[in-house]
């Protein structure tokens, strides 16, 4: 259920809102428990996204998403999403088809999940690690709060730029806000199934290479995708716009 499909061809930007009817408000907690949405997205919202998508039990994911906030979602798909529960207020789809050339500039927001690879003696392959943690655990001396600001800018940046160099598109360190770093775990709280973090991204990018960066998006950045995490959203930069 979590595999992803590879994409090619047509894509769709959606925009769906979990209704706010009673109907609707009773059946979350069913579907959810009593901790309802949670913020992020993680198992809940997983769940309502897959809904637009599952019309067969063999399908691959083939869509990205991410909640912008409580109960709003955005969503790039192969296929146009169809609400068969009646969960959401669906917006048309719109055809995602950006026409871009070199030296584009261009606003963006993205959640991610940052990781590196280390290697894993124990397991005898590398294995994922959150990029903030991963530099906390080697860092000297210094309180979590002390480090902890430097640290997701830092290796925060690091991470989008190297995804840059590959995805066709360059940034620099001024013109990028990064915070929002919170910790998620899917399943019981004491003994969870899967564990990640997330980090919020939003700045302005310059376009390299125009099909490399359309391709990449397409793709998603970084880990966790079935999760809410890897959806790039681009707008086109109006600097006399944003500075007055």
């Amino acid at each position: 259920m979590g595999r992803r499909k590879q994409v090619t061809g047509t894509l769709y930007l959606s925009r769906a809102r979990l209704r706010g009817d009673a109907s609707v408000k009773a059946l979350v907690p069913l579907m959810f428990g009593d901790g309802g949405l949670a913020r992020g997205g993680g198992q809940p919202g997983h769940s309502l996204i897959w809904s637009l998508f599952a019309d067969d039990a063999e399908r691959q994911r083939d869509f990205l998403w991410r909640e912008m906030e409580r109960g709003l979602f955005y969503v790039l798909s192969a296929r146009r999403p169809e609400d068969r529960h009646g969960l959401f207020e669906l917006s048309p789809p719109k055809v995602f088809a950006p026409d871009l050339v070199e030296g584009d500039r261009l606003g963006f927001s993205l959640r991610a999940n940052p990781v590196v690879r280390r290697r894993n003696a124990a397991r005898g392959r590398s294995v994922k690690h959150d990029v903030v943690m991963d530099a906390l655990s080697s860092a000297g001396e210094g309180s979590w709060a002390d480090l902890r600001n430097p640290i997701i800018q830092d290796r925060g940046f690091s991470w989008l730029r190297r995804q840059g160099e590959r995805a066709g598109f360059d940034v620099a360190e001024r013109s990028v806000r990064i915070d929002g770093y919170e910790q998620h775990r899917i399943g019981r709280r004491r003994a969870p199934t899967m564990a990640y973090s997330s980090l919020d991204y939003d700045g302005i990018l310059t376009v390299t290479t125009p099909e490399v960066f359309v391709e990449a998006i397409s793709r998603g950045f970084g880990a966790a995708k079935a999760y809410g995490c890897g959806l790039m959203l681009i707008r086109r930069y109006d600097a006399q716009r944003l500075s007055a």
